[in-house]
């Protein structure tokens, strides 16, 4: 009764953000070449000053990709996900959030819904391309700002990796208890709903052993989806290390979704 008590206290808003407020960002890396690495400010449409970090590719006809990353690190700590997506050919684009690396400021669900939406007003004014000629990707905590900028700035079509469905759900499993809807959170974190708004080709990749997210949330998110959309699990893979688990099938169907050659018909 004492731990619910204390709990009833608490909200998840204020701890579930996991960045560190950094001077200089530490990329590292040999594989993309110093002169394809930029980093950059934007400016949301809050005014704030955003970073974010491109990786250009060597191709002026390359897909323009936008990552949204997880929750536990700043953009470095994500720089191998862009190595692999350059890789394959893609200009990625790496947005900071606030309350992360060297954007400062407060880390909050309207931040967070808000620079993602700057992040994607900030490619197209930059590449002079509409958001319907972008690709969007997220993993994890990525999928609250990438869906609902999906929503507003459709893109040519998007991705998400071990996105939680809602985060009552994710509660939940973490804690072992029954809890009320909004026990720790404050805002409803759904983005199953979110889902529903987006209306663009829609892969939806979730590791089949994930321990720190449900593979059910896929699922949800799945049926709230609209057509075009695929559900992959991956096969053995926990969270957020699909591409290590099996790097081939993985690549396979980013870039069948990138190109739009895995749609379903």
């Amino acid at each position: 009764m004492i731990l619910l008590s204390l709990l009833g206290c608490m909200t998840m808003d204020s701890f579930f953000f996991n960045g560190t407020i950094v001077d200089e960002y530490v990329l590292g890396g040999d594989i993309i070449p110093a002169a394809d690495v930029e980093e950059v400010t934007f400016e949301t449409s809050d005014g704030w000053t955003d970073y974010g970090v491109w990786a250009h590719a060597e191709a002026a006809d390359a897909p323009v990709f936008v990552y949204f990353h997880g929750n536990a690190g700043n953009v470095d700590e994500y720089w191998n996900r862009v190595e692999l997506y350059w890789q394959l050919g893609f200009n990625v684009f790496i947005p900071e959030y606030r309350g992360y690396g060297k954007t400062g400021g407060d880390a909050s669900w309207d931040n967070l819904r808000i620079d993602g939406e700057s992040a994607v007003d900030y490619v197209m004014e930059t590449t002079g391309k509409p958001s319907e000629e972008l690709y969007y990707h997220a993993l994890s905590l990525g999928g609250v700002p990438m869906l609902h900028a999906a929503a507003s700035r459709p893109p040519r079509a998007a991705s998400t990796e071990d996105v939680f469905a809602n985060i009552n759900m994710l509660v939940d499993d973490a804690s072992d208890l029954d809890l009320p809807p909004g026990w720790f959170v404050d805002e409803e974190w759904d983005n199953a709903a979110a889902a529903a708004s987006v209306h663009v080709p829609l892969l939806i990749m979730h590791g089949d052993s994930d321990t720190y997210i449900n593979p059910k949330s896929a699922e949800l998110i799945y049926a709230e989806a609209n057509d075009p959309k695929a559900l992959w699990h991956a096969p053995g893979a926990d969270h957020a290390d699909t591409p290590d688990v099996v790097p081939e099938d993985y690549s396979a169907h980013l870039v069948g979704w990138v190109t739009g050659d895995a749609w379903p018909q």
